[in-house]
């Protein structure tokens, strides 16, 4: 008696498709920006890029993409004419980034707590 099997058929175009739709799924989970760091006052644009850099190094190290994570915006300011970049974060790479800045205050502490809870 003849058997036969089910030979899944993947096609360039469908590979395409779960692509885009894989790249969709870690955009929207890109809900944080440098916004969010307002707590930060104190820290400067310096400390801030160093912060993300050394984001981007853990990433790498520990294997993971950094696309997933991170991703540069470029925003316009209507008011000032100027276009600025921006960075949208994951709350992962968001949490890795607060956790990198160099100086320790109040908001920080609190931020590192509430980190710790989860």
């Amino acid at each position: 008696m003849k058997t036969y099997e089910i030979v899944p058929n993947i096609t360039n175009d469908y590979l395409i498709h779960i692509k885009d739709f894989e790249e969709a799924i870690y955009i929207s989970k890109l809900q944080y920006s440098l916004f969010h760091l307002a707590f930060t006052e104190n820290i400067s644009t310096e400390n801030i890029l160093e912060a993300l850099q050394k984001s981007f190094q853990i990433c790498q190290l520990a294997g993971i993409e950094t696309k997933h994570h991170f991703k540069k915006i470029y925003v316009y300011d209507l008011d000032n004419k100027t276009v600025h970049i921006d960075w949208r974060m994951s709350k992962k790479g968001f949490n890795l980034m607060v956790m990198q800045f160099p100086s320790l205050n109040k908001e920080k502490a609190l931020w590192l707590w509430k980190l710790a809870e989860f």
